[in-house]
């Protein structure tokens, strides 16, 4: 066997008159350095199977310096071992070698792309393999400067747009954010990455929400359990990146580079130059939508302005507020609905409906309140504000009897209902913590409960227009 092998390893070989190993037809080397070639790969590949990365890297280094597109899981491979090779480090210089290696892995990768495209059926992205670098490169280094790394994410963000991998794109405005501290002529390109970066994160849940739908009816045609399996991931992937949509907000606002007061002043002056570029005025729409300064004029106006030109979701939306601000609350909630109906975005379809459903809290109409809010859960399960919002109507009118011990059951099932926001939605676990806290000092008292024959974990019916059940505590 072993010389059958070896003779299948010869034949590879072929005449030596061209470049071994940065060509295609000749990625694998020739006559001798071919059996070098392979035998390395072999032996690297199988130790990086096995984990003993140790033991890979000598000859993976050899095919990643000699045969740099003989595989594209050379690259792959590489930032396994190396990162391995880091943790493992003791020696301070040892450890910065491996860094600047691995660094290297990428950097060769961009370099030799378009020829390891060549063999490979799954696509390969420049601005992945950029984005992964600089997250490795933060990782790595802990005070490297700010510039440099906005640089490789703002190139990587700007190549992948809604196909970035949400935590470079919740990097990217982080980083914008911070090169704004010390460069505050920086200010007017944070407020465009921003701008960016939000609608690019929609975009990413937007795709995992169609791929739990693919997976759940495959489920259902099939029974296949690793599509139940990877509706699960999935799932996971859509709390990861709300996680880093809800940073993504708080390193602009908290960054202090536009009040909503200041983006007033910048826009108000210029809105009427611009009353026919709905180019401009979608963005004035969104940059203010985003940082919830829909009371401003600017953000009206230039909603009015748009939806004249073009009935789009987001004009329609600022109209219903221009219209509610006015106090015509009929006309609102009409240009609220045509706003819902227009949304294409089901993570951004689900926002509208709770936003609309605060409306109706703000004006004590909490059975249209929960309506909407629950509207915002048909299209998005794993959006936790609706939940919180139902919890904040049942609180608001929590009187459904005439037995006042009874009435304040209504907070027990207040609580159920934050507890599954912060179940579905991770990145409401603050604000839900907060109310949950405030609810339980309104629970009923115990002994009044077990006079009524109603001890812990009792079922008891919420009355009313609410009409749910819940557990005594």
């Amino acid at each position: 066997m072993k010389k059958l092998i070896l003779a299948l390893l010869v034949l590879v070989a072929t005449s030596t008159n061209a470049q071994n190993g940065v060509t295609n037809e000749y990625r694998f080397g020739q006559g001798q350095d071919s059996i070098r070639c392979l035998e390395a790969i072999s032996i690297s590949s199988i130790n990086v199977k096995n984990k003993a990365y140790a033991i890979a890297y000598p000859e993976w280094k050899v095919v990643f310096t000699e045969f740099p597109v003989a595989r594209v899981d050379t690259y792959t491979n590489g930032v396994k071992i190396l990162t391995e090779l880091i943790k493992a480090e003791s020696d301070p210089q040892k450890k910065e070698d491996y860094i600047k290696e691995l660094m290297s892995v990428y950097d060769q990768q961009l370099k030799y792309i378009d020829l390891l495209q060549e063999i490979t059926k799954t696509p390969l992205s420049a601005g992945q393999i950029l984005g992964r670098k600089a997250m490795d490169y933060i990782k790595y280094h802990k005070n490297a400067p700010v510039d440099t790394i906005y640089n490789m994410l703002a190139k990587s963000v700007e190549i992948e747009k809604g196909e970035s991998e949400y935590t470079v794109t919740e990097r990217f405005v982080k980083y914008s954010a911070l090169k704004y501290k010390s460069n505050k002529e920086h200010g007017e390109q944070l407020i465009e990455d921003y701008l960016n970066a939000s609608v690019y994160i929609v975009d990413v849940l937007d795709k995992y929400h169609d791929k739990i739908a693919e997976c759940q009816k495959r489920y259902e045609e099939t029974g296949n359990p690793r599509d139940s399996t990877n509706a699960v991931t999935y799932g996971k992937m859509i709390d990861a990146s709300r996680i880093s949509k809800s940073n993504i907000d708080a390193y602009f606002i908290n960054s202090g580079a536009a009040t909503c007061e200041d983006l007033n002043n910048i826009y108000l002056a210029s809105l009427d130059a611009n009353k026919d570029n709905i180019e401009y005025l979608n963005k004035v729409i969104s940059i203010m939508s985003m940082l919830k300064c829909t009371n401003e004029d600017a953000y009206l106006t230039a909603s009015e302005y748009a939806l004249a030109i073009e009935p789009t979701s987001k004009a329609a939306m600022g109209c219903g507020y221009r219209y509610f601000k006015r106090g015509e609350t009929e006309k609102a909630m009409e240009l609220f609905d045509q706003a819902i109906e227009l949304e294409t975005s089901v993570t951004t379809k689900a926002e509208l409906c709770y936003k609309v459903g605060a409306v109706y809290l703000s004006l004590n109409k909490y059975g249209k309140a929960r309506s909407y809010a629950l509207q915002a859960l048909s299209h998005n399960p794993k959006y936790g504000m609706p939940y919180i919002l139902i919890a904040q109507c049942y609180a608001s009118a929590p009187n459904w009897g005439d037995d006042a011990t009874l009435n304040a059951c209504t907070y027990y099932l207040c609580v159920d209902k934050l507890e599954r926001a912060k179940a579905v939605d991770p990145s409401v676990k603050r604000e839900a913590d907060k109310l949950i806290a405030s609810y339980k000092k309104y629970y009923p008292p115990t002994g009044e409960m077990f006079m009524r024959g109603l001890g812990a974990g009792k079922s008891v019916t919420i009355g009313g227009w609410i009409n749910e059940t819940t557990k005594v505590r």
